[in-house]
């Protein structure tokens, strides 16, 4: 989520998302991903929305959900990042295919429906275990 708020922050040209309104629906069976206290050090709560899970993409697709729960740089406590991401499991590879961001009042900040460049899984970090928890079920509590 950083790098992608960096490219909004940085003043990337701002594309108008595709279904938006699918991306950034809230309805849906969101799980969150990690308790409080790792949301605390993270700074963000983060849910994968279960009831979009589907083959597509690199293999499966699904939304992710990102709160920021403490201001990072000029983004305000409370901003929101939907993302539509993919992911090979077995090949251990992740691709953002778009993204929105939202300010806690709910207006869009920037976004894109271009899939970003195709990356290994780190499973060592927050993101590692957000795709682990897409690919093998394993909650984080």
């Amino acid at each position: 989520m950083r790098l992608i708020v960096a490219l909004v922050l940085a003043g990337a040209p701002v594309v108008s998302v595709a279904a938006t309104s699918t991306l950034t629906a809230t309805s849906g069976n969101w799980v969150r991903v990690f308790k409080q206290e790792v949301e605390t050090a993270v700074g963000r709560s983060v849910r994968i929305d279960t009831a979009s899970m589907r083959a597509g993409g690199l293999g499966r697709t699904f939304r992710e959900l990102d709160v920021l729960t403490k201001a990072q740089g000029q983004m305000p406590r409370g901003t929101m990042q939907f993302m539509l991401r993919s992911v090979n499991c077995t090949a251990g590879t992740t691709r953002v295919e778009q993204w929105q961001v939202l300010n806690p009042g709910g207006a869009p900040l920037g976004g894109s429906a271009t899939p970003g460049a195709t990356q290994r899984v780190r499973w060592d970090n927050e993101d590692g275990l957000v795709i682990r928890y897409v690919c093998q079920g394993i909650l984080t509590r």
